[in-house]
């Protein structure tokens, strides 16, 4: 049987008895009871192991530690009520793990067991009061060293109701014996005469006691029948934590109570200790067997003694190899433990593996943003694991290689040659194998792991990937000749709407930009919202960019041509076409900047704000651009250059100032759109004065 085997049978049997316990003591009257004392009891197991092994967190695990006991007691009823009505009903206790002492409840003070305490000289003779003291400071047993002569007061209440253990005789004697030292205040008496209780002045037999268990607490007082702040319950519960916190074993006049005791309160946190130890070790064993996302390679390295192996070629191809092996065994566990994971993201992969091949109905630079939109998603998104396994193999082979060749010279003849000249050769070190295969290996899980946290996004920014390059080659294709159809219907030259193509393309490919950096934001991890919705504010921004996409297709499918009929024979129709058209679009641009209000006011931290302005900005300046160029490269002295200025001065507002403020941004919004227009207008009326 292997290791792993024996702990895993080991945790199994200390379980059993656990619940053997948990069956027969803990609420076997109840057995949803019993069954939750079974789970809590692992729970307890686990939280403990914690305790000891992650200080760290020592803080938190005694609180839960300390919820799930209190739990247990509670499910306990039936244990625990027995045990505080067998203490109800007792007065004293004697201890089997402290068998020199023995406790009254009413006050919890400790006495010395007579049958092992000199409470007579050896020649069967009392004590002097000195004689009494200097041997009482002097005693020390059970790991109590703080024992004094009893004052008569403690001795009266001790003896009064003749239920102390060792009264006997007349009286209140004890042993038989009548007189006994103590300490009376205030008077030269020096011993207590049991057969009336009152004080005299002859030696004395000799008693101590001591207030190990109660200094610098209220205990006699809580305990008390006369005590109203507590129930009955809650006054014996007193006794039970005292025996408790002092791992004190009582025994109990019921001798079933005291095995009771004995078994709920030493040996279950006996096996719970026991199995903690045991799946620490077995979690240690396993932890050998599984991989993490972040494994740390150096600790599997460890074992390898890396400069013996880098003198020796025959320890080095066998390292290689046994260390390959090890990586290989890992990566299938995780494999196995990841593999609803990997099967959903193998399915991602797979659209993301084919070789982008150039579109011949696209420019260059289009290839060129689509190839590389498709291999950053591949890049960030594929796993590869064929590849990283068959990298760890192709290592492997080349160690196999070295033995395979050392065996070809073992069998020829000058072994001592050839060996040295192949101990020539380069090689990389075992560590920079080890360190670079581990690299190979924790890229992949990490993709996995990423994944995993990340699934829901992934598989929709795959979704728009996919959707956008669908339509990007649609807008490429079929719309180009719905607008070439629509505009030949009128009769509209090609080199007219050729040139709206051209416009329509370089606003397209603007916008087409823009999904591949919100993409990248969105891998790194949501933007956190004010208010959480059921989108994702990434997935909320791409989406309002989409539909501004939609809204800049319609405009040129459906109202480019009628701007161009309106104008077309008109003074200055050109002119006065173009300023519509940035008009019409910067209606548009403006929608996308409120779509976008919400989103970036519902973002907590400024900098996702900024982000997002910044990522947008381009987009908002577009028509503002084209018509500052548009009035240069026509040299149209008729607009005035006061107009000219205060169009570019729009260029030049900062909505990041009003970010604090939804209400003094949507106003910012409000103006610039206001003084386009106006602008806009002043310009078409200046054409007029031609």
């Amino acid at each position: 049987m292997s290791e792993l085997e024996n702990l895993k049978s080991r945790q199994q049997e200390l379980l059993d008895k656990i619940q053997e316990i948990g069956e027969q003591y803990e609420g076997i009257e109840n057995k949803h009871n019993a069954q939750k004392i079974q789970e809590l009891n692992k729970v307890q197991a686990q939280l403990m192991g914690n305790q000891n092994n992650l200080k760290q967190q020592l803080q938190s695990v005694q609180e839960k530690l300390k919820t799930i006991n209190s739990e247990i007691d509670k499910l306990s009823s039936t244990a625990i009520d027995k045990i505080l009505e067998a203490i109800k009903n007792q007065r004293w206790y004697f201890f089997k793990n402290k068998q020199h002492i023995l406790m009254d409840k009413t006050t919890g003070i400790l006495w010395a067991n007579l049958d092992y305490f000199p409470y007579r000289k050896e020649n069967n003779t009392t004590y002097t009061l000195n004689e009494a003291k200097s041997l009482v400071n002097n005693y020390n047993v059970d790991g109590i060293d703080n024992w004094q002569i009893p004052t008569l007061e403690v001795f009266k209440h001790m003896i009064y109701d003749k239920t102390f253990p060792f009264q006997q005789g007349n009286n209140w004697r004890i042993r038989g014996k009548d007189y006994w030292c103590c300490n009376v205040n205030n008077s030269s008496n020096n011993s207590v005469d049991l057969d009336d209780c009152n004080p005299c002045t002859c030696k004395g037999w000799l008693i101590s006691c001591s207030y190990y268990l109660i200094q610098d607490s209220e205990y006699e007082k809580n305990v008390s029948e006369d005590n109203p702040l507590y129930t009955e319950k809650e006054r014996l519960q007193f006794t039970l934590d005292l025996f408790r916190e002092n791992e004190f074993l009582p025994i109990f006049d019921d001798a079933e109570i005291t095995d009771l005791y004995k078994k709920i309160y030493f040996e279950k946190p006996r096996l719970l200790q026991a199995l903690i130890e045991v799946e620490t070790q077995l979690a240690q064993c396993e932890e050998v067997k599984t991989i993490t996302a972040n494994f740390d390679y150096k600790t599997l390295l460890n074992k390898y003694d890396i400069a013996s192996i880098d003198k020796s070629i025959i320890k080095y191809y066998e390292a290689v190899q046994q260390w390959i092996d090890e990586l290989m065994e890992y990566l299938a566990d995780f494999e196995q433990q990841k593999e609803n994971v990997i099967q959903d993201c193998n399915q991602i992969s797979l659209q993301l593996s084919t070789t982008y091949k150039d579109d011949s109905n696209l420019t260059e630079a289009e290839n060129e943003l689509l190839k590389n939109r498709q291999y950053y998603f591949k890049d960030k998104l594929a796993l590869g694991m064929d590849k990283v396994q068959a990298n760890l193999l192709e290592i492997r082979q080349e160690a196999d290689d070295i033995e395979y060749t050392i065996n070809e010279i073992d069998d020829g003849s000058n072994v001592i040659y050839k060996l040295a000249q192949l101990e020539k050769k380069g090689r990389a070190s075992f560590a920079l194998i080890a360190e670079n295969t581990a690299k190979i290996v924790n890229k992949a899980l990490q993709k996995i792991d990423f994944f995993e946290h990340n699934r829901d996004f992934i598989v929709k920014a795959v979704e728009v990937w996919s959707k956008w390059n669908e339509d990007y080659k649609v807008f490429k294709t079929k719309q180009y000749e719905e607008l070439k159809h629509i505009c030949e219907e009128d009769d509209i030259e090609a080199e007219i709407w050729q040139k709206w193509y051209e416009d329509w393309q370089k606003l397209r490919f603007t916008i087409e930009e823009k999904l591949q950096p919100m993409i990248a934001r969105g891998l790194k991890g949501d933007i956190e919202a004010k208010e959480e919705q059921e989108t994702p504010i990434i997935m909320q921004a791409i989406y309002v960019l989409n539909d501004y996409k939609i809204a800049v297709d319609n405009f040129y499918l459906e109202e480019r041509k009628n701007i161009y009929q309106q104008y077309v024979f008109q003074n200055c129709g050109d002119l006065q076409e173009k300023f519509e058209v940035e008009k019409e679009l910067y209606a548009r641009t403006m929608n996308l900047q409120k779509a976008l209000q919400n989103i970036i006011f519902n973002c907590k931290k400024e900098a996702d704000k900024i982000f997002i302005l910044r990522w947008i900005d381009n987009l908002i300046d577009i028509q503002i651009n084209e018509i500052i160029q548009f009035v240069a490269d026509n040299n149209l002295e008729q607009i005035s250059q006061e107009v000219l200025n205060e169009f570019a001065k729009l260029k030049q507002k900062n909505y990041y100032m009003y970010l604090a403020d939804i209400k003094a941004y949507s106003q910012e919004q409000a103006n610039r759109e206001k003084a386009y227009n106006s602008l806009i207008f002043k310009m078409r009326k200046g054409l007029m004065k031609k």
